[in-house]
């Protein structure tokens, strides 16, 4: 039996619904590890897949008699842990629909939310939430749960929940779920790069057909596999992750605070690993600037065992033996060096996945020369199931790998990439039409330019609603070139603007540690570095002026997703006086080299 055959059998037995997953599980696994929890620092509290689910059961039937009716739309509001997963599979068995929310989403943006939604219920972290939602929405709560009520009398105990309604649960046998295939499982919303974001309904059949490319994607991991859930699980990536690991019985660890994942990962010890490429970029510039620390010969032994790595991986991905004296230079690089830069993710990590934004080359490739291939994989808000996925046993850096199972890809005239598949959307939110980016034979166009290879691997060239213009009419993909721009050290961000202009001009935003050896110098040295690392790139892409900034961009500021997506309109917006400054001196400098520093010294403009 083929290992999507198997997987499609879970599923058929589970009922395609999330609830019957997480029953079919128990039946088979009840004594194994399911979830740990994080109780004190370092320590870990197990959960068992048949706790789980009696957890679950008890749940449900307290929410029902809350008076949760199937089809109303309940809000979760908490940080990863056990309680985030208890609720939403405790809603879904109730035949409600969960909405992740985003306790760091801008308050006007949940306020919407909670309008489109309609919400009859909430489960929040703690009461003073509630002052995100706006009066008309509190009205219509039926009930608010808190993890820590805090004496509130407005929330009902979480934990009071599920210690009350124990006998209520047990007596309810196999009728404990209302969960049926084709009824409303979630609603997700769009990351609002370009826009505000919409909502998407999606069903349980429809989330079970994503877990089903995913597991099929993935054949490796079984029951002793440690996985990570550091996300915020308000958002669908880590949310599949979780719900893919009840399929295969592997282990979840909860870290609540995104900010300590690397305190807490090595003692983990994942056996695979997911993040977006902000992580993944973080984490290589803290790699540099540990070994920059290291005494002259042990950095040169360092140098040594990369490029020895790096020959290693490249030999590889391209299928090429290597002779007896470069295995055995390999096998010492990686006893001195590789290794334990790989065990700072623990010592079981085989792989680690990528989403949400392309990775640059260059990354991808420096941590397959330590053993830790990076393998992407592609999505849409409006297809639940991926578009593409690399996999452990076939893929192309640089390419965001082959379509999944239950996506089919092609190309538009113009080279957008159009999806089709059941895990496609047929609208959003209170659209009484299909949108109009969805074709009469059920292709979505999904907004990305992109090519296809012989292979069926996908590459991403850039997103249509990026794209601009130059004043000499070249076309202009931001993400190629800020890919490139971003490997110079002490950069936080690249962002490229110049709709309109000759040539593209860039934001630098420097790091704190870049900013603290000393602003100017900083600015002068990151000058000097990005213009090297712009040759590369043909001479229309190259920015003709730099902007650096020693402010981070924020969520806050609405210039990033809560998956640290880039808001680029918004980022021109809130920039746009020392972005009309940096264009003022190109115009007057006539193509001579220039250098200037805004009146509050925040900014500093440069040709490069």
């Amino acid at each position: 039996m083929t290992e999507h055959r198997a997987a499609e059998s879970v599923l058929e037995e589970a009922g395609w619904t999330i609830p019957g997953l997480l029953q079919w599980r128990c039946a088979r696994t009840p004594d194994l590890p399911a979830l740990w929890d994080m109780v004190a620092p370092e320590r870990w509290e197990r959960t068992t897949w048949s706790e789980y689910s009696r957890a679950v059961v008890r749940l449900s039937a307290a929410i029902r008699r809350l008076g949760l009716l199937p089809g109303e739309r309940i809000g979760i509001m908490a940080p990863s842990g056990k309680e985030w997963d208890f609720a939403q599979l405790a809603i879904l068995a109730g035949g409600g629909v969960v909405i992740g929310l985003d306790p760091h989403g801008l308050d006007e943006q949940l306020r919407e939310i909670a309008e489109r939604c309609e919400f009859t219920g909430l489960v929040l972290a703690h009461p003073s939430q509630l002052t995100k939602f706006g009066e008309e929405a509190r009205g219509r709560l039926r009930f608010v749960v808190s993890l820590d009520p805090d004496g509130d009398p407005r929330v009902i105990d979480f934990q009071g929940l599920l210690t009350v309604s124990a006998s209520d649960g047990e007596s309810m046998g196999n009728d404990w779920h209302l969960a049926r295939p084709d009824a409303p499982a979630t609603i997700i919303f769009t990351s609002g790069t370009t826009g505000e974001p919409k909502g998407i309904e999606y069903s349980h059949r429809q989330v079970c057909l994503a877990v089903l490319a995913i597991l099929s994607a993935f054949p490796n991991v079984d029951p002793s596999c440690r996985l990570v859930c550091w996300l915020p699980l308000a958002q669908l990536f880590q949310r599949m992750i979780n719900l893919s690991a009840i399929g295969r019985g592997a282990q979840t660890y909860y870290v609540p605070d995104p900010r300590q994942i690397m305190q807490h990962i090595g003692r983990i010890a994942p056996h695979l690993f997911i993040g977006v490429p902000r992580f993944y970029e973080k984490l290589h510039t803290g790699i540099q600037q540990a070994i920059r620390k290291q005494p002259a010969w042990r950095q040169s032994i360092v140098r040594w065992a990369m490029a020895i790595g790096n020959r290693h991986a490249a030999s590889s991905r391209e299928g090429c033996p290597q002779d007896f004296i470069s295995r055995m230079a390999f096998a010492l690089a990686d006893r001195l060096v590789l290794r334990k830069l790989r065990d700072i993710l623990g010592p079981n990590l085989q792989f680690m996945i990528s989403g949400s934004a392309p990775m640059p080359l260059w990354l991808l490739e420096q941590f397959h020369a330590m053993g830790l291939p990076i393998l992407e994989a592609y999505g849409i808000s409006e297809n639940i199931i991926p578009n593409t996925l690399n996999r452990p046993d076939a893929f192309r850096f640089g390419t965001v790998g082959r379509p999944a199972l239950g996506s089919e890809l092609r190309l538009a005239a113009d080279g957008e990439l159009l999806v089709r598949g059941a895990g496609v959307f047929d609208g959003y939110l209170g659209q009484r039409t299909p949108p109009a980016s969805l074709d009469a034979e059920g292709f979505l166009a999904t907004g990305d330019f992109g090519s296809i290879d012989a292979d069926g691997y996908v590459t991403l060239s850039g997103r249509k609603a990026e794209i601009f213009k130059t004043s000499t009419g070249r076309r202009i993909a931001p993400v190629a070139i800020e890919s490139i721009l971003q490997q110079v050290p002490g950069l936080e961000y690249a962002v490229v603007f110049g709709a309109a202009r000759p040539q593209p001009v860039v934001l630098l935003v420097i790091n704190e540690e870049t900013w603290q050896a000393g602003l100017q110098d900083s600015f002068k040295t990151t000058r000097a570095a990005l213009v090297v690392a712009a040759k590369v790139l043909p001479a229309y892409q190259r920015p003709a002026g730099l902007l650096l900034s020693s402010r981070l961009l924020s969520i806050a500021h609405g210039e990033l997703t809560p998956n640290l997506k880039l808001r680029r309109p918004t980022i021109e917006t809130t920039h746009a006086h020392p972005l009309q400054e940096l264009y003022s001196h190109l115009d007057t400098a006539g193509g001579q080299p220039f250098t200037a520093w805004s009146d509050d010294r925040q900014f500093y403009y440069c040709s490069a």
